[in-house]
Formats: structure tokens, sequence, C-alpha cells
């Protein structure tokens, strides 16, 4: 990945095979056309113990990292008042400071700053314009998440559709704005966190076609993280960028000739480019259909063509049913999830220690790896993947409760629910204790299992696998750890996005246009996903409550109570009527 960002002559290249062949380490290998592996010299790639042993990783470029964490980070960053007017003295002279004092406010209810040596008035970020009727305002935003068709939406205010988007355009910017303001708490140090317990996964949306002659649909994929305890999600993104056309990135690579480059070499490595996505839709396969399956009993042929995927880091499910979006642009799915763990780093700088459990995925596991990389070293951040069966009906999950519920009353001679949180916490322990010796091999894995003892109604039965050093810790500091192990809480998340927000419900295939998916509510500008998803972020952390009364704001410490809309949607707007 050196000098990912610029060409490289015919001298550099031989520089860097030398320096490859001569590394004690690490050399470069092929592993197909513009794709080169960094791989390890001391293992290789091998099997031992009927287990595949990962030794070679696909190369990324840290420019495109860095431009996805920026993209991804874009809303903590503090708007900073300077002057524009070209004549003002701060422009010429270097000693001089830009200084501002209050001078009312524009007619939209954004406060105005005059500059203190020219008298130039200006606004802090977009200036946003009159709304003819912010009464609806906040009723909208009720509506949105309501799981109620746009359509319906706008015909029930009585608003025009063009309306209808430029308020949401407003509710959303004013969402990152309010929720920017709390999490910069985490950035000063102000929320003093012990340690976090969070889990991740990701979920696929999907955009309607905008064209009858061409049936495609667009997926995004979207990652989250959830915190196990209190319920705060952290993040929810998108491989989409909206602030980019096609066009333009076309453009750019064509200018530092891309479309030959290695991937990792490309000044546009971020951003699947037209030609790639098109060779892409050929040659590579659908992901093996792997569910439903009791754990441990996938079939071998399977789990060869799982293995025979090219980059395992960036799997992908790219074929003649999708395609590129007609506005905005899609982001390689591995940096998107590289730019997530980054964001994470950065809102969880201050915290001890942290803990991730992750689904099973090889890309997710590389990204949490590597920029969590000097947190692992020191001790203070671990990695769990998780591998859940997702095929059990209702009656199938009761039944393995009761069987659960059954072995629980043997060892303790109470049933489960007289026991205390503490002594069943004690009981999960002791029988992953008797496991910690038995951990599993699986043939298409590096990892060591653990065959999780107990069963619940969100999670009846899954394997957990340390990715970090645990063997450090006392047996009942690492039976602890697995017993935290669950996706629950990002699960629930995602369940409750689909449920309250109708374009983020699932789209359903029919049997007349051969398996193309086609949702009559769903969007199809791929930016109204990412927007919503936002939306309900925001919602979900710090508005919607339990049966408690709790939002996951108030349990992780940034909020007192539920915040009301009113609070979101005029944060910083209108403060000459408080």
């Amino acid at each position: 990945m050196q000098r990912a960002s610029k060409d490289f002559d015919s001298n550099d290249k031989i520089t860097q095979r030398q320096a490859n062949k001569h590394h004690p380490l690490y050399t470069t290998s092929g592993q197909g056309k513009y794709l080169t592996g960094l791989e390890c010299k001391a293992c290789n790639l091998k099997i031992e113990a009927g287990a595949l042993i990962q030794s070679s990783y696909t190369l990324k470029s840290n420019r495109a990292t860095m431009e996805e964490y920026e993209r991804l980070s874009r809303y903590l960053r503090k708007d900073e008042l300077k002057c524009e007017k070209p004549d003002c003295p701060t422009q010429t002279d270097d000693t001089l400071q830009q200084s501002f004092k209050k001078r009312g406010y524009t007619n939209a209810g954004t406060p105005r700053y005059e500059c203190n040596h020219c008298k130039k008035t200006t606004t802090l970020g977009e200036q946003t314009r009159p709304q003819k009727r912010p009464e609806v305002n906040i009723r909208l935003f009720d509506l949105i998440l309501m799981h109620m068709p746009m359509r319906r939406v706008a015909k029930h205010l009585n608003i025009s559709p063009q309306t209808l988007y430029d308020k949401i355009d407003f509710i959303h910017k004013q969402c990152l704005k309010f929720v920017a303001e709390r999490e910069r708490r985490l950035l000063d140090g102000k929320l003093k966190l012990d340690r976090l317990y969070l889990s991740t996964d990701r979920q696929i949306q999907t955009t309607n076609w905008t064209k009858r002659e061409d049936k495609r649909n667009t997926e995004l994929y979207g990652i989250s993280t959830a915190c196990l305890t209190t319920g705060y999600v952290f993040a929810f993104n998108f491989n989409f960028d909206e602030q980019l056309t096609q066009a333009e990135v076309e453009d750019v690579a064509e200018e530092h000739n891309d479309n030959n480059k290695p991937k990792h070499h490309r000044y546009t490595a971020r951003i699947w480019l037209e030609k790639e996505f098109a060779l892409a839709s050929k040659k590579k396969k659908p992901p093996p259909q792997i569910t439903p399956y009791r754990l441990g009993d996938e079939s071998e042929a399977s789990v060869k063509e799982k293995l025979t995927a090219v980059d395992l880091e960036s799997y992908e499910n790219i074929d003649g049913d999708v395609k590129l979006p007609s506005k905005g642009v899609l982001v390689h799915n591995e940096y998107t999830m590289a730019g997530h763990f980054l964001l994470l780093k950065e809102l969880m700088q201050h915290v001890e220690k942290t803990r991730f459990y992750m689904d099973q995925d090889t890309g997710m596991k590389n990204a949490y790896l590597s920029i969590f990389k000097d947190n692992i070293l020191a001790g203070t951040s671990e990695g769990f993947l998780l591998r859940t069966s997702k095929s059990f009906s209702v009656d199938q999950k009761r039944k393995a409760l009761a069987e659960t519920n059954k072995l629980i009353k043997a060892i303790t001679g109470k049933p489960r629910q007289e026991l205390s949180s503490k002594e069943f916490r004690g009981v999960v322990n002791k029988l992953i204790q008797e496991n910690l010796d038995n951990l599993q091999i699986l043939e298409d894995s590096p990892e060591m299992w653990l065959e999780y003892p107990i069963a619940t109604m969100p999670e009846p039965e899954k394997l957990v696998s340390a990715i970090t050093n645990i063997s450090r810790f006392e047996p009942e500091h690492q039976a602890n750890l697995y017993r935290k192990a669950s996706l629950h809480a990002v699960d629930r998340f995602f369940m409750q996005s689909r449920r309250s927000v109708n374009l983020l419900e699932r789209p359903f295939t029919s049997a007349t246009n051969k398996s193309r998916t086609w949702h009559g509510y769903s969007a199809y500008n791929p930016a109204m996903l990412t927007k919503m998803a936002d939306i309900f972020r925001v919602h979900y952390n710090y508005v919607k409550t339990n049966d408690k009364g709790e939002t996951p704001a108030m349990r992780l410490g940034l909020a007192k109570g539920p915040v009301a809309l009113e609070k979101i949607i005029y944060l910083g707007k209108y403060d000459r009527t408080k």
C-alpha cells in the first residue's frame, strides 16, 4: 500500500519487488487481474488440523481508506466562521486573527455574525431558506417513522412531493447537527466510559430500478455497531457517496489511467468504476446459499464454493441483476467497513476497553484487526466472531429454550425463573469453562469456535470465536467474554428500522420477474436510504423509549431524558424565541 496515491515508474516497481523479496515477514503475490495479496512468509497458505489458515490478504489503498473515513466522520466536524470578503484585512495580514460578534438573524432564523475587521456579515454553515410551512415539520418527522409511504405522507400533510423531500433534507441536516453536538462529548472526553461491549453486523438495502429498459436493482451494504449494554447505535454507514457523480469519477480514473493499474494503486480505489463493475458482474458468482442450516452442517460443496472467492475480504454480490446507482457513486464495501471502524475508534478514543462481537465476515474481521491493531496489542480491545443459525422457526426456538431451561434446572435444582441474574451468569460461565478446552475447528474457517451452551429466543444456536488473544486471561474472565457474545443489539436496531421506516423495509421477489426484486414503496434514489437511516438512528437513540421510559442515549450518558423532536428539528434555529 506504499504511495497508493501516486503513479509508479519502472524503477519504483523494481525497488518494490526487491523490498518484497528481502522483507523478513511478508511478500506480495498475485491474486487475480489487478489484485495483489500480502502473503506471510512464516506460515504461507496451508491446512492445519483440517482448518484453513489465512495468511494472504488483499492489499488496500490507505488513501481510499482515509477518504472514506473522512466522508463518514464529516458530520462530527465543526463549521468555522470565516470572513470571505476579498479586501478584509485578515486576508492580507497574517498577524490579524479573525474575530466576530453576533449581529441578529437571517429570515430563516439562522444566527448572523459580523467581522470585527471589515464589518462584513456572514452565517455559520450552510444557509437555510425560509420555510413556508414549518408547522408540519414535527408531524412529518413522526409520519416518516411510522412506516407510512412517502406519497401518503405528502397527501396527509397536503404538501407537494418536492416540498416533502426538501423537508426530509432539512430534518436530516438537523439530525446530523444534533447528534454531532452530543457525540462530540465522546471526542473531548467529557463522558467517561470504562468499557463498551459492542455488536457489529451488516444488512443489504435495495433500490428500485428507474428505467423499464434496465430492470436491475442497486444494492447498498450498510454496516452498524450498537452497544450491547445500552443499545446505543454509534454508526450506521452505507457504501454510497451522493456527493460525487459517476461521470466525475470516470474522468479522474481516465486521467490517472486507473483501469490499467492494480486496484490498491488507483487514485479512485474507493469507488466502483464502470469497467470494473461490468467485469465483476460477468465473472463473480453469487455467494453460496448456506441457509437454512444447522451449525457445522454446511455441505462440502458450499464450503468449497465459498473458498473459491478471489477476495473474501470484500465479497459483494455483484451479478447481472444489479447495477451502479443512477445518482451518486457506489463505494467498495471493504473501504466502508474500514472507514466505519476508524469512525468508531475516534468516538471511543477515551473508552478504557472495547469488546467487539461481529458477524462472521472476513472483511469485517480484517477491518477491525487493521484499525484497532494498536488497541489490541495494548490489551484494551478484544474481538469475537459469531456464527448463528437463521433458519429456526418460532416453535423451534421455544423448543431450544425449553431444553436450556431443563439443563439449568438439572444443574441448579431450581427453575430458571427463580435464579437471580448473578446465579444465572454463574451457571452459564460454568458451562462455558467446561468447553474452553474443546473448541471446534471448522473446515471453512481459520478460527477456533466455542459452541454457546444455552439458547435464547433471538439467538437459539450460535458459535463464538475469539480473534484476539484472550488466553492470557483467567478461565473465569474468558468465560465472561464468551458469555456476553451476541448480535442482538444491532439486529434489534435493524429489525426496528425495517418496521419503522417504509423505505428500509425488505423488498419482495415475485415469480414473474425472474427473481428480480421490486418494492412498491422502496426508494429510487439511494441517497434517500442513507438519509432515512441517519434520521432513524437519531430517533432510536434519543427519542424512542423502552418500557422503563429510557432511551439508549440516556443509558449511555449522552442525554438526561427523552429528547423532544422540537429540540432536534430546531437545533440552532429561532434562538430569539427561546
